[in-house]
């Protein structure tokens, strides 16, 4: 005879977890019988090698409630939590990471949100009203706020903490996503929010407690790189739901491009006019009284304030395009004006950027959904 379904699934995914899981649970355990009526407790171990799978099948046996899932091998977050959504029975699906870092007490918030009738609800640890008794490093904060602006920038998402580590979904929203997202890495919440954003559901962003543990998983020398170079895969795979305004950025891009290839110019010309001279502190006092070399130094901060705005109003990809075209014009000007050669190593750097600019168009076409 099936079991009934609970009301609420929690989702804990946990790699090595062996120091903390028993706290993890502990803590999950008593609120859920205090406040729920109804529940199940899933911690998905992703090819643990220190322990965590034997303490996990202890726990399982001790713990009425608590459902272990245990992978042959580590896949990463997105695929544990992939896992955990598939046999999730819930009518709410909450998931949380293994160190507690966002209090169990912010469940109900998640569910009175759900209940509100939103299908996919996202903690954030940034939107006025957030609280943080244990803030996280200054160094994580500015690679997480980064991070976010490339999200904003390049997949044209709103939100301004899409990692952070709780979240809840409606039963329907839950299979959607274990049924449509392929990443197994941290970026996994990049991919949620566009499957969303393509279905059309509803996603609210809201505040939440959160303190910061020591022991993350996420090493960022480790894992920036490839979080970054997921998010060009997301443009390209979602193409077809983000949001493009090449025609509102456009005055931007042309007055950035001027300005760049005016910075060259005027650089150039005060170049010449000093000549090839030594270091010496004659020489300092000579540039420092060279108006051209300011006047592409002010040049050069006007380029580089219009080619911030301009990238803020279009997809990040319009970068490469906006320096490429830039660096064919100083080419050219170079060459018609000061009749300095086309190197080999230039003629090279035209050919890139031609080639760069036909790779960037062809990224517009949608790839094709891979089968789960």
């Amino acid at each position: 005879m099936a079991r009934p379904a609970p009301v609420l699934t929690v989702i804990v995914p946990a790699f090595n977890e062996a120091a903390r899981l028993e706290a993890c649970v502990a803590g999950l355990t008593r609120y859920l019988r205090t406040n729920r009526a109804s529940w199940e407790l899933l911690v998905v171990d992703d090819g643990s090698t220190d322990g965590t799978t034997a303490l996990l099948d202890r726990l399982a046996r001790t713990t009425s409630g608590l459902v272990a899932i245990h992978r042959p091998r580590n896949g990463g977050k997105g695929a544990a939590i992939r896992d955990g959504l598939r046999r999730a029975r819930g009518r709410a699906v909450i998931f949380t990471d293994v160190d507690l870092s966002t209090p169990p007490s912010q469940i109900p918030v998640a569910l009175r949100h759900l209940a509100a009738g939103h299908d996919l609800v996202i903690g954030s640890r940034v939107l006025p009203g957030a609280r943080l008794p244990v803030p996280q490093p200054l160094l994580r904060r500015l690679a997480g706020r980064l991070f976010n602006w490339a999200v904003q920038v390049l997949v044209g998402l709103p939100y301004a903490d899409t990692q952070c580590g709780f979240k809840g979904m409606t039963a329907a929203t839950a299979k959607r996503l274990a049924r449509e997202s392929h990443i197994d890495g941290f970026e996994f919440d990049v991919e949620w929010l566009l499957i969303a954003k393509r279905a059309g559901l509803k996603v609210l962003e809201f505040p939440i407690t959160w303190s910061d543990r020591a022991h993350t998983t996420v090493r960022l020398a480790k894992h920036s790189l490839a979080m970054f170079a997921a998010l060009f895969r997301l443009q390209r795979r979602f193409h077809g739901c983000i949001a493009y305004h090449p025609v509102r950025a456009m005055p931007w891009i042309i007055v950035s491009v001027i300005g760049a290839v005016a910075v060259q110019m005027v650089l150039k010309t005060g170049a010449l006019q000093l000549g090839h001279l030594a270091l010496t502190p004659e020489t300092l006092i000579a540039i420092a009284g060279n108006r051209y070399l300011w006047a592409s130094i002010l040049l050069g901060v006007f380029s580089g304030a219009t080619w911030l705005i301009s990238l803020s109003k279009v997809d990040l990809s319009f970068a490469f395009p906006m320096l490429s075209l830039g660096y064919v014009l100083v080419t050219g000007l170079s060459f018609l004006r000061f009749g300095e050669a086309l190197s080999w190593n230039r003629s090279l750097g035209v050919l890139l950027v031609v080639a760069g600019n036909l790779l960037i168009a062809s990224s517009g076409k949608p790839a094709k959904e891979r089968k789960p």
